[in-house]
């Protein structure tokens, strides 16, 4: 085992250490009157999405969420994906439970950006942003967090929906298999969320969301197969690069008039940088969407026979 990937696993343990250690049971929190009135209502938030799930998607929580901790830093962990210079097949490491992933996680910003210039120095491009959850599969007690509880109840909804999927679900190795199972489960409960509780407008406004992501997935769609296939032809490589660059301009080209239909958005797609490492990181959550939607339909928007369907597609 090399340095670095002691040093990896040290930082690793070292985080959720930190995590463990600030939790605190929500009820107490709650109960306490010394607990900001609006950290209060966060937490009381929490548990009706929750029992949501519960009660309403097949999706027991497993004693996750009962605990809360406060992190006093902006995200949980900064992960760090790289590809090739002119191939989508990105890189990717092993870890103990989960299986192969195209990431590395860090829970300093500063040790991500470390690896992030050792691996550009590799001959890589990277491509790293900031997390704010993530689910350990039931190995330890997820507690609700400071970097996630302040979301707005539609971005809290669907973050502890898409989470929940994952402890319940999880094929160790097949990113694109487990988290496209856990957006399109998390869109389909946010749905439900809102139409249950009798909020019709804010059904609307999540499908107009929904809407234009699929817009903007379907430009990243086409300018990765293009890439694709610029990639996996016999060009020269000053050639291929060349292309390259002519896509990504056609994509931003694509999405700024996306930006302008709407009034606004995409302003890191836009502004920041994209290259193979960051549309991986975009395909990898979106890929099986679609999949899982067509399944769930197909199970007549049941629940309990998609959840059954589900695990034999695991096994």
């Amino acid at each position: 085992m090399s340095c670095s990937t002691v040093g990896f696993y040290s930082q690793a343990v070292g985080g959720q250490a930190e995590v463990m250690i600030k939790r605190h049971p929500v009820d107490r929190l709650i109960a306490d009157p010394q607990t900001k009135p609006d950290l209060r209502r966060r937490l009381e938030l929490s548990k009706r999405i929750l029992a949501f799930a519960r009660d309403h998607l097949n999706m027991p929580a497993g004693g996750a969420y009962s605990l809360y901790a406060d992190l006093d830093r902006p995200h949980l962990v900064w992960v760090v994906h790289a590809a090739p210079e002119l191939s989508l097949d990105a890189k990717s490491w092993w870890y103990p439970v989960i299986g192969r992933q195209t990431y590395r996680g860090y829970f300093q910003e500063k040790q991500a950006m470390t690896e992030k210039a050792h691996l550009e120095r590799q001959g890589y491009e990277t491509w790293s942003d900031g997390v704010d959850a993530f689910s350990t599969l039931g190995v330890f007690r997820d507690p609700l967090l400071s970097t996630f509880i302040q979301r707005d109840e539609m971005d809290l909804a669907e973050l502890l929906f898409h989470e929940l999927t994952h402890r319940q679900y999880h094929i160790a190795g097949n990113t694109r298999f487990n988290e496209g199972l856990a957006e399109a489960v998390a869109r389909e409960s946010v749905r439900r969320y809102y139409k249950a509780t009798g909020r019709p407008k804010e059904v609307a406004y999540y499908e107009l969301r929904l809407k234009r992501l699929g817009q903007a997935r379907a430009a990243i769609d086409a300018t990765v197969t293009d890439l694709k296939k610029l990639y996996a032809s016999h060009l020269p490589d000053e050639t291929k690069r060349q292309r390259k660059v002519a896509e990504i301009a056609r994509l931003k080209t694509r999405l700024r008039s996306l930006r302008g239909e709407w009034g606004g958005g995409l302003t890191s797609w836009i502004n920041d940088p994209i290259n193979n490492a960051r549309l991986d990181s975009f395909t990898t959550y979106e890929d099986e969407v679609p999949r899982f939607t067509r399944l769930f339909h197909a199970c007549g928007d049941d629940f309990p026979r998609f959840w059954s369907e589900v695990k034999k597609l695991k096994k």
